[in-house]
């Protein structure tokens, strides 16, 4: 029986495809040190568990997008997940680290087969309002992933360690498998006689100066927040004196500020709110929010009251920009959503790699007020890409 587009079950679902990475990497997040212990590794290696994921999956998915406009999504999903449930029992079952990191590096590649072509999705079944409502209420499903991961595998480490972990990774696999085969039909059928031709798509693609520059503006957001999200243990924890009760809160904080961003998209999108209006106001309000921090820090008031704030606005200013953003960069391309989709998940990554390497350089001698700063440029910087995308092609 397939699943209707307009009922919950169907967001709920586009929702679980595109958690997955964020699922995958922070439910490990707790197991790294047993995972050395275990495994007679480094603790390197043992961290490399979550690099060579995003290896994978960022590779993979510079592949998937093409290969979903050619051949239909339901066959590379399909393709996709199956690789996934299979990394992922290879990583419960890996006798060694090397084992280990090749699953991983397997799993990784499959979870770009939900991942990037949940968005494509929606633009294949949607337009309008009704799309941006749509991306809105699966970002909000997304959002929840990162929240309830590490708990889940903390959880999992209680009840039989860390191979248990990898074992729901690899169940969670195989449900949506079996949930995508026999619940989601397929939504672009495969375009017979037409040639793969990757870079042709992606050169079509590149040709689109709505696409690139919102994929851009989309970029720069997610730049922004991940230069909190990289060093945020070791300000919030070991500059601030979090505890790590207090730290989990407040990093879920953090993710309620995105969720709230989402909601409120949600919200406007269902009342015929123009895109561009919740777009203006995130873009603005983030590099407001990320200097107000800037400031306090310059004033030497290092504290959790006068930072964490400004990091939760910042979240909420995502959540709000990333549905709004994703849609006007998908709308413009419906042959080409999958190559688009893959386009602004392989930017979104390089941007966060970018931010994360600019707040490790800086941070020895800047501390927090390294965050703070990347935050700023990259806000700003997403601020005057958005500017420049309005001036050539109109508002989103």
């Amino acid at each position: 029986m397939r699943i209707r587009p307009e009922s919950p079950a169907f967001t709920v679902l586009l929702g679980a495809l595109a958690a997955l990475p964020p699922l995958s990497i922070d439910m490990g997040l707790p197991a790294l040190d047993l995972i050395r212990a275990s495994l007679d590794a480094t603790a390197e290696q043992a961290a490399l568990t979550l690099s060579v994921f995003l290896a994978g999956f960022g590779a993979a998915q510079l592949l998937v997008g093409p290969l979903s406009d050619r051949f239909g999504r339901r066959p590379v999903m399909l393709g996709g997940l199956g690789l996934y449930a299979l990394g992922g029992i290879g990583c419960a079952l890996a006798p060694s680290i090397g084992a280990l990191l090749g699953f991983r590096l397997l799993a990784g590649m499959g979870a770009a087969g939900s991942t990037t072509l949940a968005m494509a999705v929606v633009r294949d079944v949607f337009e309008g309002h009704a799309a941006r409502v749509k991306m809105s209420t699966v970002s909000m499903v997304i959002t929840i992933a990162p929240i309830i991961a590490p708990t889940i595998g903390g959880l999992m480490l209680l009840l039989g360690g860390w191979r248990f972990i990898y074992s729901l990774l690899a169940v969670t696999g195989v449900v949506l498998l079996a949930t995508v085969t026999f619940g989601l039909g397929e939504t672009r059928p495969a375009v017979r006689g037409a040639q793969l031709d990757i870079i042709g798509r992606y050169a079509a693609v590149l040709r689109q100066p709505r696409t690139v520059g919102y994929a851009v503006v989309n970029a720069l957001g997610s730049g922004s927040l991940f230069a909190f999200i990289a060093t945020s243990p070791l300000v919030l924890m070991g500059r601030m004196g979090a505890s790590v009760g207090l730290f989990g809160v407040l990093f879920a904080l953090t993710s309620g500020g995105i969720l709230l961003g989402s909601s409120f998209n949600s919200f406007l999108a269902r009342r015929h709110v123009p895109a561009g209006r919740p777009l203006a106001l995130g873009l603005m309000l983030a590099p407001v929010a990320s200097l107000g921090a800037t400031a306090f820090l310059l004033a030497g008031i290092e504290r959790l009251e006068t930072f964490v704030p400004f990091i939760v606005v910042t979240g909420f200013c995502r959540g709000l920009t990333n549905p709004a953003a994703t849609h006007a960069a998908l709308e413009p391309v419906p042959a080409h959503a999958g190559v688009a989709s893959a386009l602004m998940g392989c930017g979104q990554m390089l941007t966060a790699a970018l931010s994360g390497a600019v707040v490790a350089a800086l941070f020895p001698a800047l501390g927090a007020l390294s965050i703070t700063l990347a935050m700023s440029g990259f806000t700003l910087a997403a601020l005057v890409a958005w500017r420049v995308v309005e001036a050539w092609s109109g508002p989103a």
